[in-house]
């Protein structure tokens, strides 16, 4: 599914509202806006039915209420909104567009064209109808067509993965497989982590048959697609508690496992900042710069995690390995090793951190006894 399908439209034709800020109206709109933001569809429903009672002549809260009752799967009781939020405001292109995606979901091709037709009539310099054409033409195997409008949707909106991706697809169908390469991989540079577009390029990769690069890019679409759930439960709880420092902390988690790295790295700084002793978050930070090779960096964020907890053997280990690779401080790699290894003596990859620094101080008793440990561990023995 195309990420312009999420509907978090924009509504800036529509101007401001006519709300005051005191009035129960505007109090009723903002609480639906936080439910919303949250995913609590039906709450948001609710005070948006009760802000059109005190305003009915607001096309912003109808085309709103339409894009809740969208997310709820209510297609017919969205379309009805839409409708009324454009008897309101016939010239706003944004419930034209809504009007599309409904249809679009539906696979009333026929409909769905129209909508888009109609919003693009309204605002030409607004990118999002075109790639809901492109992609209405898509599934209906007009190839040419379906590349016009992503072409237009990328003009106006260069940036748009949805478009360009669909360029892609497009490109994919024609056997264009290098320019098609080339639409994925642009997407993926906008979002390193967008699901579709590193399983798209799995799909081009086997059809050149280049089996390493295919497999190397479907490994990490599984990775996405595993976390895709996590993701969205992360910074939804965020949303719902945003004083929860560990919450923070899970989110950076996730982030790191999709390589969003400087997500990743904030999200770590918040929770330290709502919790300067939470071990984990001083850890994941560290983990977060050393797959970075930003090693003085983790060293910091390891050592701030002893801090908070000396007996957390990971970052012990951590610090060990950091030192190694850098080539620096190896009697201080040595000493972390060590008790790396007393705190977690079943730890084989502790044992293995043990040798390799023992192996480069020429310390061979003791690097004979933890490579031993570590094949001990590694098999379960």
């Amino acid at each position: 599914m195309l990420k312009y399908l999420t509907l978090f439209i924009l509504f800036s034709t529509f101007g401001s509202t006519a709300f005051s800020d005191a009035s129960p109206a505007e109090t009723h709109y903002k609480n639906a806006d936080a439910y919303y933001a949250i995913g609590e569809f039906a709450q948001a429903i609710s005070e948006y039915k009760k802000a059109i009672a005190l305003e009915p002549n607001s096309p912003i809260l109808y085309n709103k209420l339409g894009v809740a009752y969208s997310e709820l799967k209510q297609y017919d009781a969205a379309l009805d909104a839409y409708q009324k939020a454009l008897a309101l405001s016939p010239m706003t292109a944004e419930p034209h567009y809504n009007i599309g995606i409904v249809y679009l979901k539906k696979g009333t091709f026929p409909r769905a064209t129209e909508a888009f037709e109609r919003a693009i009539a309204v605002d030409t310099g607004w990118g999002d109808p075109y790639t809901g054409l492109g992609e209405v033409h898509l599934k209906q195997g007009d190839l040419e067509g379906a590349a016009r409008a992503y072409k237009k949707a990328t003009r106006l909106t260069p940036k748009s993965t949805s478009a360009i991706l669909g360029l892609g697809k497009v490109y994919t169908k024609q056997g264009r497989l290098d320019e098609a390469i080339t639409a994925v991989k642009k997407t993926i540079e906008i979002q390193m982590d967008h699901t579709e577009a590193h399983y798209q390029l799995a799909h081009i990769y086997v059809k050149r048959g280049e089996k390493e690069k295919a497999a190397t890019a479907m490994a990490f679409f599984k990775v996405l697609r595993q976390t895709d759930p996590l993701l969205q439960k992360a910074e939804l709880w965020v949303k719902k508690h945003p004083d929860d420092a560990r919450g923070y902390n899970n989110l950076g988690i996730v982030y790191l496992a999709r390589c969003r790295f400087a997500d990743a790295v904030a999200n770590y700084k918040h929770a330290i900042s709502l919790a300067p002793d939470l071990a984990t978050a001083h850890y994941n930070l560290g983990h977060a710069y050393h797959k970075q090779a930003k090693i003085d960096l983790a060293i910091e964020a390891y050592q701030q995690a002893l801090a908070a907890d000396i007996d957390l053997a990971i970052a012990h280990n951590n610090i060990a390995v950091c030192y190694t690779e850098s080539k620096v401080n190896l009697d201080k790699a040595l000493s972390h090793a060590r008790t790396a290894v007393r705190l977690a003596p079943t730890e084989a990859n502790y044992w293995d951190t043990l040798f390799q620094v023992c192996d480069a101080l020429g310390l061979e008793n003791e690097a004979r006894h933890a490579r031993k440990k570590w094949k001990a561990y590694s098999n379960g023995e």
